[in-house]
């Protein structure tokens, strides 16, 4: 918001993205080798406290220097580092906290509260935004990063699997577990069309939740508390979203949960501007944020089961190259369109485009029969 707010420019609001991206890309494979190597706990504490340490950069520069996009793009860039290496850590360290058993309902707990609250607080940010400043709401954003690592740092007792120990034979070097993770994601044939399917959809759906922005603005005609709202309503449809994944307990037919979810999503995208009223628009990205929750959910409690734990950081950060690589083209593609013909045309290609990359896989045994059961153990 502060960037267009600044600008009225949705390539400056693509550029963003395409910063927080391209990090993500950069450093997904080494990420998720260190999450293999390294005790997972630590790294998401080291990458909270970098996430806060780059926000503070922000908050400073924007109150002695005032706004400066370069400096916006580089604190994107380090925020898409951090949280490249955070995720892998986090999705690995989960089950070792729970368990299989609980390893559904434990991912619905943390989607859902993740879901509650950044509901409130893209609404408080969306209020901070218009009433006091953009300074006022990353001091907010901030804080939530400390408080996190804080609250990892309690929890005690989880080192992760112990590859390598004190007087053992000599670890493998990077680039030798880097290629023992691209050949497990290459011989499980589910998991590497799922990866692919996912770098499509996100293509598509770049296009249409990166510049949110700009609908609610331009379509819905609101301001900072519309767009924070709608975001925030985005977001906490992930709540029933999760809760539905772990109470139909979809792992058993996760292959065709994450298919139809896709289509969902892409018809969701078409509705907002089907029907451009600020009623309609809360519900479909209200809609949009469930079928997402859904998928999201079942994917990763499946990958979490079916994944050697020693090999899920490898896993997750080949995954996160695969289903993120092509985000930047679709959040540049999408300021273009939205330049030349309108946010009406660029979401009608990015819901058409999301139904497509995600249905066309039904076409595909290896991903409608992916799952896991309790035979599978």
């Amino acid at each position: 918001m502060l960037v267009y707010n600044t600008t009225k420019s949705a390539l400056d609001v693509a550029y963003i993205g395409v910063s927080f991206t391209v990090a993500s890309i950069i450093f997904s494979l080494v990420a998720g080798a260190l999450v293999d190597r390294h005790e997972r706990r630590k790294l998401m504490v080291l990458s909270d406290l970098a996430r806060a340490g780059s926000l503070a950069v922000l908050i400073a520069c924007l109150v002695t220097f005032g706004f400066s996009l370069a400096v916006v793009l580089g604190v994107a860039f380090v925020l898409g580092s951090f949280t490249t290496l955070f995720q892998p850590a986090e999705r690995a360290f989960t089950p070792e906290v729970v368990g299989n058993e609980q390893l559904a309902n434990a991912n619905a707990l943390v989607q859902s509260s993740n879901s509650v609250i950044q509901f409130a607080s893209n609404g408080a940010g969306g209020v901070l935004v218009g009433v006091v400043g953009a300074v006022a709401a990353f001091s907010l954003n901030l804080a939530t990063f400390l408080i996190s690592a804080l609250l990892i740092v309690g929890i005690v007792g989880f080192m992760g699997p112990r590859r390598f120990v004190p007087g053992g034979k000599e670890p493998p070097s990077m680039m030798a577990d880097l290629r023992e993770g691209f050949s497990y994601i290459v011989r499980n044939r589910g998991l590497l069309e799922l990866t692919v399917s996912a770098g499509l959809a996100n293509l598509f759906f770049s296009m249409a939740l990166q510049f949110f922005v700009i609908y609610a603005e331009d379509v819905l005609h609101g301001g900072p508390v519309v767009y924070g709202f709608l975001v925030g309503t985005f977001v906490l449809g992930f709540a029933p979203g999760a809760w539905l994944a772990a109470h139909f307990r979809t792992v058993r037919f996760a292959g065709w949960t994450y298919i139809l979810s896709g289509v969902a999503d892409g018809i969701c995208i078409l509705g907002l501007v089907a029907v451009p009223n600020i009623v309609a628009a809360f519900s479909f990205a209200f809609t949009t944020g469930v079928f997402l929750g859904l998928l999201n959910t079942t994917w990763l409690t499946t990958v979490q089961l079916v994944v050697p734990s020693e090999m899920q950081g490898r896993y997750f950060g080949l995954d996160q190259l695969g289903s993120f690589a092509v985000v930047p083209v679709g959040q540049v593609l999408g300021g273009v369109i939205i330049t030349a013909n309108g946010i009406g045309i660029d979401y009608t290609i990015a819901g058409v485009g999301a139904m497509l990359s995600t249905g066309l896989f039904a076409l595909s045994p290896y991903l409608r029969k992916l799952r896991w059961s309790q035979a599978a153990r």
